[in-house]
């Protein structure tokens, strides 16, 4: 009776440490990627929107900037298209001439990469998860969007901070003129209310 109640208290204390053991794999799972002089450039060209953490481990401001940046690389890579968040250690000795060809000057420095790595633009807004996930949204949304119908409208209008509707003579005297003409008049309507 003794040796049943020993093998099921040593199964039981095997089975909590192996869940204690997986929770702290999947809690470790990193979204942001690593990067260095081996890899950088291929990887920028194979992608059309890149976020780049340039950092230093010593760096008080890094250090504080990386689980801010690991949770918008979370809840980032859930979004479709996925958005790619990765760090560069730009102290590194073997990445420091990239991050010279790059001008980074200050620790952590956010870069956004378009087009393959052609288009540079730096990130200087805030440095909380939330409003870096809801910057990098709003940059890769589209510029504009073709509204169709009045409920397309209601739909997107309220949205924005700033809208600009726009039409043409030739959707004012095609074939649907008279639906075209409604839509931006609703939207016009929509937008002083």
């Amino acid at each position: 009776m003794a040796r049943n109640f020993f093998v099921w208290f040593a199964l039981a204390a095997i089975l909590c440490s192996l869940t204690a053991i997986s929770a702290k794999v999947s809690e470790s799972k990193e979204f942001v990627l690593t990067l260095d002089h081996s890899n950088f450039t291929r990887f920028l060209t194979q992608h059309n929107f890149v976020v780049v953490k340039f950092y230093a481990p010593w760096c008080r401001h890094s250090q504080n900037l990386a689980p801010e940046y690991e949770k918008a690389a979370s809840v980032l890579s859930n979004h479709h298209p996925p958005i790619i968040l990765a760090k560069f250690d730009a102290d590194d000795e073997a990445n420091k001439y990239l991050a010279k060809q790059y001008r980074i000057r200050g620790y952590p420095t956010v870069k956004i990469f378009r087009n393959g790595g052609q288009l540079i633009q730096e990130y200087r807004d805030s440095r909380r998860a939330d409003y870096i996930v809801e910057y990098l949204k709003e940059q890769i949304s589209p510029a504009s969007v073709e509204i169709k119908s009045a409920e397309d409208a209601s739909g997107i209008i309220p949205q924005n901070k700033i809208t600009i509707l726009f039409y043409t003579r030739d959707l004012l005297s095609g074939l649907y003129c008279g639906s075209y003409r409604e839509v931006f008049w609703r939207s016009i309507r929509t937008l002083m209310v």
